[in-house]
């Protein structure tokens, strides 16, 4: 064979792996075109416990797949549409406001696995779903955007460096369920103005160096009822106290 039909081979024969790679790359785009297009975001906006206007896609969520294990959410993955139309899981990175929600099917979970969002830089307010009882130790540790998080009434306790240098974080409002709040929960959020206990408290237990102090966010007030655990603490630790205005 001469070199002329050598080459012609050759040039037929990558023009049509050029053309298949091409095929390939425009079945990839078609579907994620069409992923895009079937995908309806769902904007809703409501205020939280403290007064804060929180703004964000409600059907996000909706491509969540929550892995659980023992009644704790280890995982979340995003469901994605793959160049043959098939829907694939993928990894998954938390930024901006974040609704999450319980399984439609199988296990619920009560509390969240501390690296799911600790040392998350990017998230700056968390939603999270009734049935949550415990935010466990270091939770959301070293989420230096985090502005609040809004937690379920079903929360009764509150871990150990749960918001620990959370350094944006300027108000929370902890439910009435609420009894126990463990060491260091809030401590390096120098930027919290008002941690709101409203409706009262049943606070059975604060720990050590809970809140920043007085020196750290010099404009933190806490606002509970009257002769609470809560008043007590602010009292005793330099706080600003304000008392909860009537059938809060």
């Amino acid at each position: 064979m001469n070199r002329r039909k050598i080459f012609a081979l050759l040039w037929t024969f990558g023009l049509l792996v050029g053309a298949n790679g091409m095929t390939a790359f425009a079945a990839e785009q078609k579907a994620l075109e069409e992923a895009a297009e079937n995908y309806v975001s769902r904007i809703v906006s409501f205020t939280d416990g403290t007064g804060m206007r929180v703004t964000y896609d409600a059907n996000a969520s909706r491509q969540y797949v929550y892995e659980v294990e023992d009644g704790v959410l280890t995982d979340v993955k995003v469901k994605k549409t793959d160049a043959e139309g098939a829907t694939v899981l993928e990894a998954n990175h938390f930024e901006g406001t974040v609704e999450l929600q319980q399984p439609e099917e199988g296990e619920k979970y009560t509390s969240i696995a501390a690296d799911l969002f600790g040392g998350n830089t990017d998230i700056t307010y968390v939603k999270l779903p009734a049935g949550v009882t415990t935010i466990a130790a270091e939770s959301f540790q070293g989420c230096t955007a985090l502005k609040s998080v809004y937690l379920p009434a079903s929360v009764t306790s509150i871990g150990k460096g749960a918001f620990r240098d959370c350094t944006v974080m300027t108000q929370i409002a902890i439910p009435k369920s609420v009894t126990v709040i463990g060491d260091g929960a809030f401590q390096g959020d120098s930027k919290l103005q008002k941690l709101y206990f409203k409706g009262g408290d049943e606070l059975t237990s604060i720990g050590l160096e809970a809140f920043p102090g007085a020196d750290m966010a010099k404009d933190l007030v806490i606002v509970a009822d009257k002769g609470s655990m809560a008043e007590t603490y602010a009292e005793e630790n330099g706080i600003s106290f304000e008392e909860n205005e009537a059938g809060e």
